[in-house]
């Protein structure tokens, strides 16, 4: 009888198992076709060579200065570039926009060796963390990120980031105009 049952128990554990990497299957490829789009757009932004406007906007919020470059097609916003520089690194920020919405964000914070006008300053030695935001509608979809995560990527954390990113970039929206 106690093998009937730990037989049952396999069998069962067996299936649950190969519906959940099934759904996870599925979940994956409704990811890939949400992802499609979104890198399309990416390709076909920077394969602009002429922007109808471009329109530049000097900031002041790092130590060494910084900028931020609106990219227009027509009279449509479709790609802002944020650059920070700081006497310990620099910052750059890519927004990719689908129809007036953020569709993606790659960020790249470059932190150097030591400040830029020590002794000892090597920039080959800088720490580059890259993350890559992926929306649609608004929603935080997927994050990728070269950093050793210390929090679990879970709704909790795509919440915060998709917040975080999402005033971020309404704030630099406001500078557009």
């Amino acid at each position: 009888m106690k093998n009937l049952f730990l037989v049952i128990m396999v069998m069962f554990s067996t299936i649950l198992f190969s519906q959940e990497k099934k759904q996870d299957i599925k979940s994956s490829k409704n990811l890939q076709e949400i992802l499609k789009p979104i890198k399309a757009n990416f390709n076909r932004l920077n394969s602009i060579k002429s922007w109808t406007k471009i329109t530049k906007v000097e900031t002041d919020d790092s130590t060494e200065g910084g900028y931020i470059n609106f990219y227009y097609l027509d009279e449509n916003l479709e790609k802002i570039l944020v650059r920070k520089f700081g006497e310990s690194g620099q910052y750059l920020a890519e927004y990719y926009l689908i129809n007036g919405q953020l569709s993606f964000l790659y960020e790249k914070d470059e932190t150097y060796n030591l400040p830029l006008y020590w002794e000892g300053f090597d920039e080959s030695k800088s720490k580059i963390a890259l993350k890559r935001y992926y929306f649609n509608q608004n929603k935080l979809v997927d994050l990728v990120s070269n950093l050793n995560q210390k929090k679990p990527l879970n709704n909790q954390v795509l919440q915060e980031e998709q917040k975080k990113n999402l005033d971020e970039f309404n704030a630099i929206l406001k500078l557009a105009n």
